[in-house]
Order: C-alpha cells, then structure tokens, then sequence
C-alpha cells in the first residue's frame, strides 16, 4: 500500500471545535472521568496488538491530552473503545504492520440523568491520494511511525472533538 501526505478521515458525526464548545457551555460541559480501552484479541482474528503491543497507551495517552478533565462529581463519564484495526477491512495485519482504519465507539454518561450512555461510532479510513502530484508538488510518503500516529491522533480528535454534542445528547 503506498501512502501519500494526504489522508481522508471519515468519522461519525460533524467536527466541532473541542474549545469553542467548552467555552460556550462551560458548566455542563466537564468531564469527570475518561477511560480508553482496546477491545482487540487474537480470538477476533486479529494480530494488531502483538505488532502494536503499545496501541492501548499511545491512544489513551492521545485521547487524554485532548480532553480536559475536572475533579467534579458532576462531570461526565466517557468510555472511549477501539474495536478493530485494519488494512482494507482485513484485521489480520500483514508483516509489513500496515493498517488504514480504525473503528470504535465512544460513550458518555451523564451523571445529572439516569438515561443510558449515548453511544456513538468512530470510523477512520485513511486512502493515499490517488493520481499523481499536481505540477509542482512532491509526493512525500510518510514513514510507518507517521502512519501509526496520523491515525491514533486522528481517532483522539474525533472523540474530542465531538464530545460536546455527545454530553449536551447525554444531559437529556
């Protein structure tokens, strides 16, 4: 697969700004808890974790430094999951550790409401850009470590980013 300095991410709602929904709705909008777990076995066909044995830390530490937690009991509970890893829907990873999606939920909870979480999807796919270079231009094929972490980023930001939607969901 090559890849190009081009990614297309796709997730499952609208990207907002993680700031400017926090500055706008500051009191409902803390988050007391945040916990990030992958959800990926050698029993679901798939060897990620035993070429990746660091994907749990590196996507919780991701998520973590995007979403700003407060000591307040009633902030919000979010459960973060990534449930597969994949190259082209196949998630047994070939030697060369290559993957190009990602897929997960995200859920929060109120604390102010006894509704059940709200439960969202993540789904990343990251495609080389196809066609060659516009005059000008150069190509630049980014190593596998850019790879690995453009899409662990790019699924951190799709949780943060979407968070607020998720909590004013949740608060109902």
């Amino acid at each position: 697969m090559q890849v190009r300095s081009k990614f297309l991410m796709l997730g499952a709602a609208s990207v907002m700004s993680l700031c400017t929904a926090l500055s706008a709705t500051a009191e409902d909008a803390k988050v007391k808890e945040v916990t990030v777990d992958v959800a990926i076995d050698a029993s679901d066909d798939s060897n990620v974790l035993e070429l990746y044995p660091q994907l749990q830390n590196d996507l919780e530490t991701a998520v973590i430094e995007r979403v700003a937690t407060a000591d307040d009991p009633e902030g919000y509970i979010v459960d973060v999951t990534l449930q597969d890893v994949s190259l082209d829907g196949d998630s047994l990873l070939p030697d060369s550790m290559e993957f190009n999606q990602m897929e997960g939920v995200v859920a929060v909870t109120s604390p102010q409401t006894n509704a059940t979480p709200v439960t969202r999807a993540i789904n990343l796919v990251a495609m080389s850009a196809d066609g060659s270079a516009p005059e000008g231009y150069v190509v630049i094929e980014p190593s596998k470590a850019d790879f690995y972490f453009a899409l662990i980023n790019a699924f951190a930001d799709e949780v943060a980013d979407n968070l607020p939607e998720y909590m004013r969901e949740a608060a109902r």
